[in-house]
C-alpha cells in the first residue's frame, strides 16, 4: 500500500511532522514499512516563467524562440510547440536541471541557443501523451520550484501489511492508526446527501456469496479528463488515470478500503442487476479483453443472463464506462473473501478490488462509500442524482468481547493505566462499556481480526508503546530439552559430514520437471497443484539435482574444488511413504585445496571411504552392487544394500551430462545419495574391543585375474568360507589393467592377515589356508595370475 503524505494530510493533519517520524510510528505500532520514495524524485531545477516574448524562428518553420522570464534572469528557450504567446505562465528546465538521466546544456538548434527547456504533462507522468507544455491557468510567483507549486515534491510511504489488517489498505485505514498514535481528529472527507427514493433498477441477490449490494443510478455524465489533484494523488499511489469517472471508483477504492464500480447504465437495457453463480464452462471477458471460464463456485454480477463483471475481481469488457456514457450505475457491494480468493488465485488474476475483498472490507460503510462517489461525480463529472439509493442484503454485527483489566496487565508485563486503555480502544475505534472486572468491548465494523480477549490486549499493547515495556530476561527452570528422533538425526549426520571436511548446502524441495526428465524420463515426481512457478513446480525426488545446481554455479564460478553435503526430505509418488529423510553429498577438484603441498584429487576411493565411514557410524553392514541409475558411470559407480533392501548409491555422475546440463567439463564429480531412515532402522549400537596378539601376525598377497561380471563382493565372501579361523583381515592392495593382462580382465593383489592369540602359526597351516582359498576361487571362475 502506498501512502501520499499530501493525501494523508487532507484526512489527519499531520504536516508538522516529518516523514522520518511517520514512518517510525507507523512501526513501532505494527505496520511495517517497506520504504520512501519521491515519484517526482527524477527532475530537479524546474522553475516557473512567464513567456515575455515569442518570435519565429529565423531558419526553421516548426519552432519558434521565446524569450522566458524566470524571475532573476531572462531565458531564450526554443520550442516546437507554436501555440505559445507571450503572458502565459509556464515550467522551464534551465540549464543544470534535471530530467532523468539527462542534465540540461545550452543546445544550438540552426543558429538558435536555447537556454533550457519547457515541460509537458508527460514528462511529469500527468498525461499519456501531451500535444502542449504545461501551461498554468493563472499567475504563479516567477522563480519557484515546479515541483513546491504542483505538489509533486511530497513523499509517498509504502507499507507492507499482514493478510489480517485489510482495515489500513486505505488512506482513512492509516490515518485511523496515526489518530490513536497522535491523539488527533480525522477529517472525513465531506459526502452530499441522496435525496429521493426512485428504484430504477432491480437488484437481487441468488448467491450467498453476495452478503449487501448497494447502487445509485446517476445521468448526465460528462466523461473527461480528471482533474490535475486527482490524476496527481493517484499516480503517487501507483495508478494510472484513465478518464474522470474511472479515477473517481479507484480514488474512492483508495481513500476508503471498498472497492466499488461504475457500469455504463446504456448497457444493462432491461434495468436489472443479479448477482448469482456462473454456470459450470460459462465464458466472459473481462475489461483487458482475457476471455475466462467460469466454475458455478465463481461469482458474477449480470443482468439476469449476460455477465457484467466478474463479482470483487474485475469488470466486464460489455459494460465499462466509455467516452459516451452518459448515464451510470453504482455499485459498493459486500462479497464473501473466501469465494473471491478462490476464484482470483484460480484463474491467476490479482486486481486492487479483489486484495481487498480477500481481505476483509468493512461492510458497515456502503451508505457513506456510495454518497461519498456520488458527491465527486457531482463535482468532477457535471453528474445528476437520477435515483434513491438501493441498498439490497445486510452484514452481520460485531460481537462483543469482555476485557479484564487485570489480564491487560498480566500479559503486558506493565501496569497500563485505566485511561490509557479506554482512551486507546476508543481512538481505535472500538466501542466499551463498564462490566465487571473489565469492560464489554465491541470492535468496529472494519476489524474483522478482532474476536478474543487477547486480541484486544495487542492493541492496547502496539499503540501504549512496547518500549515503555521494561525488559526482563525469562525466567527458565532447569530441566531436560528434548528433542525429535530426526532433528538428534540430523544433527548428527551434519556433525559427521562436516567432520569429513564437507560444508552443508540448503537447496528448494521445488525443482523445474525438466531437470528430472532430462536426467531421466523414467524418473517418477510429484506435480504441485499451485506451484509458484513452472521452474518450482515438481517435489524433488533426490538430492542430487539441488546438489549439481550446486557445483554448476561454483564451477561458473572458477571454485571447482567442492565437498559439499545436504540433510533433507526427498518426495515419492508412493502414497505409503511420500516422503523420506536422505543424505546427500558430492565432492570435485581436489582432495585437500587448502594443502598446496597436497595434489591429490577426490578419487572413487576417497569418496567412497566417505561413504564407508557413514556406514560405519551407523553400524550397519552394506553389500555393493552394480548402479541402476542411468546417470552414474558404470565404471565406477555403485548402489548401496542392506540385504535385499536398497538404501543408496555413489559414484562418478556421467561426464556428458554434466557437461550438456550443468556446464561442468573435464571434471570428475562424485556424488551419492543414503536413505537415512533405512540407516535408522538397521543401526546397531556395538563397541568394538580391539585386542592385541602376543604372536606375529602373517600376510600374504594374492593376485588374481577377474572377468567384469565377477564382483568383489563375490570375491570376499568366497575367501572369508574358504579361509581358516586365523584369517582376520581382507584388503585390495592394487588394481591393474594392461600389459600382460588378458582383454576383458583385471588384475586385483589381495592381502590376507592371518592370527593366532594363543600359538606361533606354522607355515603348514599357512599354506593349507592359502591352498583352500585359490580351489575356492577357481570355483567361481577366478584365476590365480601367473
Amino acid at each position: 500500500m502506498r501512502i501520499p503524505v499530501e493525501w494523508l494530510n487532507e484526512i489527519i493533519d499531520l504536516s508538522d511532522k516529518d516523514v522520518q517520524e511517520l514512518t517510525s510510528a507507523l512501526s513501532l505500532s505494527g505496520t511495517a514499512v517497506e520504504g520512501v520514495e519521491y515519484p517526482w524524485d527524477y527532475l530537479e531545477g524546474a522553475v516557473t516563467g512567464k513567456i515575455e516574448k515569442v518570435i519565429p524562428h529565423p531558419n526553421a518553420d516548426k519552432l519558434v524562440v521565446t524569450e522566458v522570464n524566470i524571475g532573476d534572469k531572462l531565458l531564450t528557450v526554443v520550442t516546437a510547440d507554436l501555440s505559445v504567446k507571450p503572458e502565459e505562465y509556464v515550467a522551464v528546465l534551465p540549464e543544470g536541471g534535471r530530467l532523468w538521466d539527462l542534465e540540461i546544456r545550452k543546445r544550438n538548434f540552426r543558429g538558435v541557443m536555447s537556454e533550457g527547456m519547457f515541460l509537458s504533462f508527460e514528462e511529469l507522468r500527468l498525461e499519456e501523451k501531451s500535444t502542449h507544455i504545461l501551461r498554468f491557468s493563472e499567475a504563479v510567483p516567477l522563480g519557484k520550484d515546479v515541483k513546491d507549486i504542483l505538489k509533486l515534491n511530497y513523499p509517498v510511504i509504502e507499507v507492507e501489511l499482514t493478510p489480517n489488517r485489510g482495515d489500513c489498505l486505505s488512506m482513512i485505514g492509516i490515518a485511523r492508526e496515526l489518530r490513536a498514535i497522535y491523539k488527533r481528529p480525522l477529517k472525513i472527507p465531506e459526502i452530499n446527501e441522496v435525496k429521493g427514493t426512485d428504484k430504477p433498477v432491480e437488484i437481487r441477490i441468488e448467491d450467498e456469496g453476495c452478503q449487501r449490494y448497494t447502487a445509485l443510478v446517476m445521468k448526465n455524465v460528462r466523461v473527461k479528463e480528471s482533474p490535475l489533484w486527482l490524476k496527481r494523488r493517484l499516480i503517487a499511489a501507483g495508478l494510472r488515470p484513465l478518464n474522470n469517472v474511472v479515477d473517481i471508483t479507484n480514488y474512492v477504492l483508495l481513500e476508503t478500503g471498498h472497492p466499488v464500480h461504475a457500469f455504463d447504465l446504456a448497457k444493462i437495457p432491461n434495468k436489472k442487476i443479479v448477482v448469482r453463480n456462473a454456470s459450470q464452462g460459462e465464458k466472459m471477458t473481462l475489461l483487458d479483453g482475457k476471455v475466462i471460464e467460469l466454475l458455478d463456485t465463481d461469482l458474477l454480477i449480470t443482468d439476469g443472463e449476460t455477465p457484467l463483471a466478474l463479482a470483487g475481481i474485475m469488470g466486464g469488457a460489455n459494460s465499462g464506462i466509455s467516452e459516451e456514457t452518459t448515464d451510470v450505475l453504482l455499485e459498493v457491494a459486500v462479497f464473501d473473501p473466501v469465494r473471491i480468493r478462490k476464484t482470483a488465485r484460480r484463474l491467476g488474476i490479482s486486481t486492487d478490488s479483489s486484495y481487498r475483498f480477500e481481505r476483509g472490507i468493512d461492510a458497515k460503510d456502503s451508505l457513506y462509500v456510495i454518497k461519498r462517489l456520488a458527491t465527486l461525480l457531482q463535482q468532477l463529472a457535471s453528474a445528476e442524482i437520477a435515483s434513491g439509493i438501493i441498498d439490497v442484503g445486510q452484514s452481520s454485527e460485531p460481537g462483543t468481547i469482555h476485557l479484564r483489566k487485570w489480564f491487560v496487565d498480566k500479559v503486558l508485563g506493565t501496569v497500563v493505566p485505566i485511561k490509557d486503555v479506554e482512551e486507546i480502544l476508543l481512538s481505535l475505534g472500538f466501542s466499551l462499556k463498564e462490566s465487571g472486572d473489565g469492560w464489554n468491548v465491541t470492535p468496529p465494523s472494519h476489524r474483522h481480526d478482532i474476536d478474543q480477549e487477547i486480541d484486544l490486549v495487542e492493541e492496547i499493547g502496539r499503540i501504549y508503546g512496547y518500549d515503555k515495556i521494561e525488559s526482563e530476561l525469562p525466567r527458565i527452570t532447569p530441566g531436560g530439552c528434548s528433542q525429535s528422533s530426526e532433528v538428534k538425526t540430523i544433527k548428527r549426520v551434519k556433525n559427521i559430514m562436516t567432520s569429513l571436511g564437507y560444508d552443508e548446502v540448503i537447496t528448494y524441495s521445488f525443482i523445474n520437471p525438466d531437470s528430472i526428465t532430462s536426467l531421466d524420463k523414467n524418473l517418477k515426481y510429484t506435480l504441485l497443484k499451485n506451484p509458484l512457478s513452472i521452474e518450482m513446480s515438481a517435489l524433488r525426488p533426490s538430492l542430487l539435482f539441488g546438489l549439481l545446481e550446486v557445483a554448476s554455479y561454483n564451477y561458473r564460478r572458477q571454485n571447482r574444488d567442492l565437498k559439499i553435503f545436504e540433510v533433507g526430505k526427498i518426495f515419492s509418488v508412493d502414497p505409503k511413504k511420500p516422503e523420506s529423510l536422505s543424505l546427500g553429498f558430492l565432492a570435485m577438484g581436489k582432495e585437500n585445496k587448502e594443502d598446496y603441498t597436497d595434489k591429490r584429487m577426490v578419487s572413487f576411493y576417497t569418496f567412497k571411504g566417505v561413504v564407508e565411514d557413514v556406514l560405519e557410524s551407523y553400524g550397519v553392514s552394506v553389500t555393493f552392487k552394480e548402479p541402476e541409475e542411468s546417470w552414474l558411470e558404470k565404471r565406477a559407480s555403485a548402489d548401496i544394500y542392506i540385504g535385499e533392501k536398497k538404501i543408496g548409491f555413489f559414484g562418478v555422475f556421467d561426464s556428458s551430462l554434466a557437461d550438456r546440463l550443468y556446464e561442468i567439463k573435464n571434471a570428475e564429480v562424485f556424488i551419492a545419495e543414503l536413505d537415512l531412515e533405512s540407516l535408522l532402522e538397521k543401526e546397531t549400537k556395538r563397541c568394538i574391543n580391539v585386542n592385541m596378539s602376543p604372536f606375529p601376525r602373517v600376510f600374504r598377497d594374492l593376485s588374481i585375474l577377474i572377468s567384469p561380471e565377477i564382483t568383489y563382493e563375490k570375491i570376499k565372501e568366497t575367501i572369508q568360507k574358504a579361509g581358516s579361523k586365523y584369517l582376520t583381515d581382507i584388503r585390495v592392495t592394487d588394481i591393474y589393467r594392461g600389459k600382460g593382462i588378458p582383454k576383458g580382465f583385471r588384475s586385483i593383489t589381495i592381502s590376507l592377515t592371518f592370527e593366532s592369540f594363543t600359538e606361533t602359526l606354522k607355515e603348514d597351516e599357512i599354506n593349507s589356508a592359502i591352498n583352500n582359498i585359490i580351489s575356492s576361487l577357481e570355483e567361481i571362475g577366478v584365476k590365480l595370475r601367473g
